[in-house]
């Protein structure tokens, strides 16, 4: 490998390196005074969606998604060492499978171009709330695909949470809304979990563990779709995972 490569490895490693440090560092160490350094964007504000159930499998550290992506993404790309081939133990996926079913695909992929939000994100997001269970209900009595409130179904209008098409529109409706009003994934992601007051309250991430750990494990989700699907097409992505 010439040196012109490695050096760019190593610029790109430590670019993602200082990215993962930068969420960790927003959501776990930032002063309530600083939220305002990170606005810049658009706007809308709306009610509450106490999303408080965390599911999805165990993030152990900011980024770690990141190193997963990577190391998938060089799988295959190496010969094999001669020599007799050596066992090892499985090791279990970081991230369940992507979901299969074309009409959640094409409606994640529909009503993220509408609303102007990242599929991925979208994605992400409702792998962590429900595990694409259209029938999830929280003990707090958040409900369907993106684990939207009563008070808040009313506010947005939608009048079966249950129903996949009116769940997905009304939940990216809202995250949109959230985007606008806090201007970054992590403040959206945080007031989607906590509520959008609680953000405004504390200026930032609030101080609570659940929203902590939800905000990181969506983003850690998030970013490893984004580095090994940098398209950004959901129906592409789980083609490619499927194997098709």
């Amino acid at each position: 490998m010439d040196e012109k490569m490695m050096t760019g490895k190593a610029t790109r490693r430590a670019f993602r390196m200082c990215v993962a440090a930068a969420v960790w560092a927003v959501v776990w160490l930032m002063p309530c005074g600083a939220a305002g350094v990170f606005a810049a964007g658009p706007k809308i504000s709306s009610a509450p969606v106490a999303a408080t159930e965390i599911r999805g499998s165990l993030v152990t550290a900011p980024g770690a998604g990141k190193a997963a992506a990577i190391r998938e993404s060089r799988r295959g790309r190496r010969g094999s060492a001669p020599g007799p081939v050596k066992t090892t133990a499985t090791v279990p996926r970081r991230y369940p499978e992507l979901v299969q079913s074309g009409r959640l695909i094409e409606l994640v992929n529909r009503y993220s171009t509408k609303y102007g939000v990242d599929a991925r994100l979208v994605y992400s997001l409702i792998e962590q709330e429900s595990r694409f269970n259209r029938m999830a209900v929280s003990p707090k009595g958040a409900q369907g695909l993106m684990q939207i409130m009563p008070d808040t179904q009313r506010f947005l209008g939608l009048s079966d949470p249950f129903d996949e098409e009116k769940n997905i529109d009304a939940g990216v409706r809202y995250l949109k809304a959230m985007l606008d009003r806090f201007q970054t994934e992590v403040m959206a992601l945080a007031a989607y979990n906590a509520g959008p007051e609680a953000v405004a309250r504390h200026n930032g991430v609030p101080p609570y563990d659940e929203t902590k750990d939800y905000v990181l494990r969506v983003v850690d989700r998030y970013f490893f779709l984004r580095l090994k699907y940098p398209s950004g097409n959901i129906g592409e992505i789980a083609a490619a995972e499927a194997g098709m």
